[in-house]
């Protein structure tokens, strides 16, 4: 009945349809806001970035409280001088340097319109242990299997490669180490 009465106010008028939201997300009923939150308790990593430094940060789900002035270069006479910076996104350009550097061993989730969290998911063949060979050594480490030399992924060093990779925009890396195991 709900639904019903959603679908036919949101095709009435815009404004009907907002009423319906906010009445609804009032009465704790439904909140459209929560089919725009992924959950990220299903990833293995969260990288936390610096929301200083996301410049499309106004346009995130959860609108934030504040504001951050980017593009304002003060002058010498104290007047500040607005200067657009025109395609430039540093998340972007970090999400590319992961997937270049980690493409073989995760996956990498962002949500372009303000989001504050990558969120990586360990793909689970590149867990399994593979023969030692100088071509496999991006990202992993050598042990021994069974009397055999084997790679293995080596996460910290990869977790610290976030960090370092990403100098100035992350703010913390969070590994859920019940997720994944060697």
């Amino acid at each position: 009945m709900i639904l019903t009465a959603l679908v036919l106010t949101w095709e009435i008028s815009p404004i009907s349809s907002a009423f319906l939201c906010s009445i609804l997300s009032s009465t704790g009923l439904f909140s459209l806001q929560m089919v725009f939150r992924p959950p990220l308790e299903f990833y293995d990593v969260l990288i936390h970035l610096n929301p200083t430094q996301i410049p499309r940060h106004l346009e995130s789900v959860d609108r934030p409280l504040k504001s951050f002035s980017r593009g304002v270069v003060k002058n010498s006479t104290s007047v500040k001088i607005l200067f657009p910076v025109v395609d430039y996104d540093p998340v972007q350009c970090y999400l590319q340097e992961l997937r270049d550097a980690f493409s073989d061993l995760a996956l990498f989730f962002y949500d372009k319109h303000g989001g504050e969290v990558i969120a990586v998911l360990w793909k689970p063949l590149s867990f399994q242990p593979q023969p030692f060979k100088v071509s496999n050594m991006k990202g992993r480490m050598v042990t021994t299997l069974n009397s055999e030399l084997v790679c293995v992924p080596n996460v910290e060093a990869i977790l610290e490669d976030f960090e370092v990779l990403g100098e100035g925009l992350v703010k913390s890396v969070e590994a859920r180490t019940e997720k994944w195991t060697i």
